[in-house]
């Protein structure tokens, strides 16, 4: 865990494995072995459920010090609106869609543990032979 880095960049790098995982699994090959193999493709999408369903888990603490640490500039006074407007309905704002946030992910982390409980149990055909058009995607 790099810690040096500032929480903004943390939260894009994040959000740059998310978006290299989305590019990865375009193609439902993706998950098969890396010569095709698609013995291995259901234990693959169950590990990749359980990876995100770690990371929507990890989600409402992120909202919850996001709000801690709103409150606290708030209180402090040291917000200003580049509009020239009083931050504090805009800070309220702020305040609720955060925790409209945590309650989504909320929401998500128990659909992620529904998807992720029958998956868990999942296995491919062990004896398959590759099909030709299953290249693996690159």
């Amino acid at each position: 865990m790099d810690l040096d880095r500032t929480p903004d960049q943390i939260a894009r790098a994040a959000s740059e494995e998310i978006r290299a995982l989305n590019h990865r699994t375009l193609a439902p090959g993706a998950f098969h072995g890396d010569d095709g193999f698609r013995g291995v493709a259901p234990a693959r999408l169950s590990s990749t459920v359980q990876g995100i369903l770690e990371l929507t888990q990890r989600l409402p603490q992120t909202m919850q010090q996001l709000r801690r640490g709103l409150r606290q500039l708030e209180e402090e006074q040291a917000i200003r609106m580049t509009t020239g407007r009083d931050p504090d309905e805009e800070v309220a704002t702020a305040l609720r869609a955060l925790l409209n946030a945590e309650e989504a992910f909320k929401a998500a982390e128990h659909a992620l543990r529904v998807a992720g409980a029958p998956m868990s149990a999942m296995g491919g055909y062990m004896d398959e032979e590759p099909a030709e058009d299953d290249a693996p995607v690159s």
